[in-house]
């Protein structure tokens, strides 16, 4: 049984101040602010060189909005690709556009994001969403994911199922999704592939990391990755 999207969880949200790391897809985020309500947070994200997010997707319950602080990053939304530099006006991503991300330069990227859910939205889409970000990333700490940063077809599903309500994959399609998912979500359970677990979420969770400060930051800035290369060879 999935989580009610408008109760909350323990797993719902990350820490205020706290501090991510997905060493597969690349990615740094530090939580900046989140609202009591769950329907807002701010994240400062930095992308290592060789990153991008797992892949694309759609999120119904909000809008996210991307603003370049650093470097280059590249982004498709609704079809259409271009590439935002710092200084540059902000990328915004309306409710239930398919989009995709990556770092698109050589050197590290920096990305103010925000995710505002839309005004018809019940429940908690913002701390959802945190929740789900969690979930992936920790794999992704963990080693359970593949060289693009996603999880095998039982992982996929349970997450799938699990946060319908803040994301949709683009792949596998629609139809194979609906048709399998479901099924595939209930063996994944039985084969202890919970997106809720303790393992995964909190302070405690595999992606979390102490804040790193400045030098450690850097050193973590310092190594590549092999996410973006990954996608284009398949």
């Amino acid at each position: 049984m999935s989580h009610d999207p408008s109760v909350p969880s323990p797993a719902d949200g990350l820490p205020a101040g706290g501090w991510l790391h997905n060493p597969a897809t690349g990615e740094i985020a530090h939580l900046l602010a989140a609202d009591a309500d769950g329907r807002r947070i701010e994240v400062d994200l930095w992308l290592q060189p060789g990153a991008a997010v797992a892949g694309a997707h759609i999120h119904d319950r909000f809008v996210e909005r991307f603003q370049v602080r650093e470097g280059e990053v590249g982004f498709q939304v609704a079809g259409a690709e271009r590439v935002s530099r710092a200084g540059e006006e902000t990328i915004e991503v309306p409710a239930g556009t398919v989009h995709d991300w990556w770092n698109s330069g050589e050197g590290i990227a920096r990305v103010r994001v925000e995710v505002e859910a839309t005004p018809e939205a019940a429940g908690q889409p913002a701390a959802r969403f945190a929740s789900m970000i969690e979930a992936i990333w920790s794999l992704g700490a963990l080693g359970r994911v593949n060289a693009k940063g996603m999880p095998d077809p039982l992982w996929l599903a349970a997450i799938a199922h699990e946060y319908k309500d803040a994301i949709r994959f683009v792949k596998p399609p629609a139809a194979v999704q609906t048709l399998l998912f479901g099924p595939l979500a209930v063996i994944a359970r039985r084969t202890g592939r919970d997106p809720l677990a303790e393992e995964l979420h909190g302070p405690d969770g595999a992606c979390a990391i102490p804040d790193p400060g400045e030098q450690g930051l850097a050193e973590l800035l310092a190594e590549g990755v092999d996410a973006r290369a990954a996608r284009r060879r398949s």
